[in-house]
């Protein structure tokens, strides 16, 4: 038994008969780390909080789902557990709601709008006003006075937080300063409108424009007009399967394993309406105004029961609370308590809708996780994961639902809670809008760079996603695909060379040295992934052995065994398999993956026509071109070229790298030709960022070099006499050194010293100047 911090109850270490792996991880009931037991022997249970599909997944996203997918494949793969896992995706959410009548109210508006009108501005200004006084309340009673209607007013707004302090409040208030930004974009936006209807410019692609640049502030005002009327449920269904769709080509793409189970809210209300029946009976809710809350006071300590076991310190945080309700909760005195929450929601106009006996409405947020894992998984977990912004109050909810519903004191052993991916010092947030999409950070890094990024963090941890931490990465990854390909290539040219050969080379100490650190690795690791999955430690000991067959491997072909080598690959593929690195798609995982050396000569014909005839292409290509070169008498560095040209263009291009040795052999590679250009790509910007700097730095010297040139015609007797040094000195001596400042007072012997020197060597310059004119 295990107690955990502040006022929350002891944790209940699981028991099982069932041999155990060792394995302890990060428990946020316990703060600590604890014994990882099953409930059924090998077996684990795992429900994992699923997205809220409303708009594109991000990096704080990938975060999430790429670490445990990491942990998932390290328990799968390397331990042997036999997992289940099961993820929602949430499609009925207050936000789900908002964003989809938001888009059909917009689409709709454009379409109405055939030309920029008056009219059309006129709208585009109120609801610039009322976004305002709506996201800025108190900032403008405080600066203006008066609520903001009309441009005037806007403007003396604008102005007082521009050249106030205000900047340094909206700079600490993210959310304050976006909705700023967006205000401000939208009023240059009609300031631009109202310049072109003064010169004539109505048609409806200008009118397009000026709804575009104000998106954000007319999308809550046209939804306060018309949001009541949308009642195609159609509307809401489509923009959640859309966005589902979008999620999983971003999950596809960073090659997470997809759930065993998957389930949707819409697909469970049913059950949903059940399991709020079944608290109602057991006394922990009541309904209200045809909503049912979840009474906190009624459940925190009856019968054994616990509130916010996962985060005591925030029990009593209504803003939290408030949050968690999502932003179409009704607000007003239904509730018998601040703290309470919303199991079922009458639903207002403009909203979906579902039956029940209380109201027709629609499922809280917390509910539907608590339904969905408990229909699917049973009355008790394994494993729960999800990000750490999510503890309190949607987990904490989850868990005081669940087990008052089924009357029990630990509905989840083991709580995983990701840490948040930060930008600039922030947690990455839609709401906030200072994310970086999946897709986006795709085009910029592989799937590769982006996994090893979290796989050198702490998972529970916070971490930043910016330039520099991905640099880390990209260096990893490149030092990985280097050993794999080279040790690919190496084994396929040793393979080739002794077919027919029995000789036999004999273990030496170097091998012996070899096979002993791997050994010492193997037993870094293991003990690593045991201590709660702590891959950067994994990492690290997998890099020790990597440098160390690099070395290996700079004796020369001919003082190597390849069998040695091959062993040292084969366990470093395991384990990159392990952290899926390796992509489920073999097209994906070239370079990563030694086996596919041996299995060379199998498969259908057309494989082989497909990964042959490119090939074959560009060698004929090469034969015509040499032919012509012979028949014509050419030189040997036009063959040459052609030779360079097939290796650093035509083959890399097919994913073929010819690796010039010392020994005159080539050592061919076959590597991903997306890593290839991308890695081309890099070392051309690189040798461009080398240029730049060299031609600043020449550029530099020679507008030095031009200025002493320019220094050196002056005669040194001229040097203190300019119109500049006129406004100084008032007096000078034989030489034309100044002896009394501007209003007649005599230089101190200091000065004149001072002066004096800088004379002499101008004096010096000039003369070599004279001597280089004769």
């Amino acid at each position: 038994m295990t107690s955990s911090i502040n006022s929350s109850p002891p944790w209940e270490q699981p028991e099982s008969a069932h041999p155990q792996t060792g394995l302890e991880v990060f428990n946020t009931f316990t703060k600590s780390k604890v014994p990882f037991v099953p409930r059924k022997g090998n077996c684990v249970s795992w429900y994992g909080c699923g997205p809220t599909v409303y708009d594109a997944a991000h990096m704080g996203h990938a975060r999430n789902y790429v670490s445990f997918d990491i942990i998932r494949r390290i328990m799968e793969d390397y331990l042997g557990y036999d997992l289940n896992v099961v993820m929602n995706i949430t499609d009925i959410d207050d936000k789900i709601i908002l964003c989809a009548r938001h888009k059909h109210l917009l689409s709709q508006y454009r379409t109405q709008v055939t030309a920029l009108t008056e009219q059309t501005i006129e709208d585009a200004s109120n609801a610039l006003y009322e976004f305002a006084n709506a996201s800025f309340k108190g900032l403008i009673e405080l600066r203006i006075g008066r609520p903001i209607g009309c441009d005037d007013d806007w403007k003396a707004f604008a102005l007082e937080v521009d050249d106030g302090n205000d900047e340094v409040f909206l700079a600490s208030d993210l959310k304050a300063s976006m909705n700023f930004k967006a205000a401000r974009n939208a009023f240059r936006a009609l300031v631009v409108a109202r310049q072109k209807v003064a010169a004539g410019k109505t048609s409806q692609a200008e009118a397009g424009v000026l709804i575009d640049s104000c998106e954000d502030v007319l999308a809550p005002w046209l939804d306060r007009q018309h949001g009541a009327d949308v009642t195609d449920q159609r509307i809401f269904r489509d923009l959640a399967a859309y966005w589902e769709n979008d999620f999983f080509e971003d999950m596809d793409a960073l090659n997470v394993r997809r759930p065993h189970v998957l389930t949707r809210v819409s697909e469970f209300v049913p059950d949903i309406v059940r399991f709020v029946q079944r608290i109602i009976d057991n006394g922990y809710a009541y309904e209200a105004g045809g909503s049912v809350y979840f009474d906190v006071a009624a459940f925190d300590g009856k019968n054994g029961h616990f509130y916010a076991k996962l985060e005591p310190s925030s029990k009593g945080n209504v803003a939290l609370v408030a949050d968690g309700e999502g932003p179409l909760s009704r607000r007003g005195n239904e509730k018998r308590s601040e703290s309470d929450f919303a199991l079922w929601k009458r639903s207002k106009p403009g909203e979906p809708t579902w039956p029940s006996p209380w109201s027709a409405g629609r499922p809280g947020w917390h509910i539907e996780c608590s339904v969905m894992a408990s229909e699917i998984l049973g009355e008790q977990i394994d494993i729960h994961t999800g990000g750490i912004d999510l503890a309190f109050p949607h987990h904490t909810n989850e868990l005081a639902q669940s087990e008052a519903c089924f009357e029990s004191q630990q509905w989840v052993n083991y709580f995983l809670h990701a840490g948040h991916l930060n930008v600039k010092g922030l947690k990455m947030s839609k709401s906030l809008k200072n994310y970086v999409t999946i897709k986006e950070a795709l085009h910029k890094y592989t799937a590769r760079q982006i996994r090893t990024l979290f796989l050198l963090s702490q998972w529970n941890a916070p971490m930043y996603f910016d330039s520099k931490s991905m640099e880390e990465a990209i260096a990893v990854e490149r030092s990985l695909s280097n050993f794999f390909s080279n040790v690919t290539a190496l084994l396929r040219d040793s393979r080739l060379h002794q077919q027919g050969s029995d000789a036999q080379r004999r273990i030496l100490a170097p091998e012996l040295d070899l096979l002993k650190a791997l050994e010492n690795s193997k037993e870094l690791v293991h003990r690593a992934l045991l201590d709660s999955f702590d891959t950067s430690t994994a990492i690290r000991a997998i890099q020790d052995i990597v440098a160390r067959t690099n070395a290996y491997l700079q004796r020369g072909r001919s003082c190597i065994d390849p069998q040695t080598v091959e062993v040292v690959a084969l366990y470093v593929s395991r384990i990159m398999r392990a952290f899926g690195l390796v992509a489920e798609s073999p097209a994906q995982a070239i370079g990563w993956g030694i086996q596919a050396v041996s299995a060379e000569g199998q498969g259908t014909s057309t494989d082989r026509e497909s990964l042959i005839l490119p090939v074959a292409s560009v060698l004929s290509e090469f034969r015509d071109a040499v032919r012509e070169i012979a028949l014509s008498g050419g030189d040997k560095k036009a063959l040459l070229t052609l030779c360079d040209r097939i290796r650093d263009k035509d083959l890399p291009n097919l994913g073929i790298v010819i690796d010039d040795h010392g020994d005159g052999r080539a050592l061919v590679k076959i590597l991903d030709p997306e890593e290839i250009r991308r890695s081309h790509e890099r070392r051309e910007a690189e040798e461009a960022t080398r240029q730049l700097e060299k031609h600043k730095e020449m550029q530099a010297a020679e507008e030095k070099r031009q200025a002493r040139i320019a220094k050196s015609r002056q005669a040194p007797e001229d040097m203190f006499r300019t119109p500049e040094m006129c406004k100084l000195y008032s007096a000078w001596d034989d030489w034309g050194i100044p002896t009394a400042d501007k209003a007649g007072e005599l230089l101190t012997k200091s000065k004149i010293k001072k002066l004096t020197k800088e004379y002499e060597a101008q004096k010096k310059l000039h003369g070599k100047y004279l001597e280089s004119q004769k």
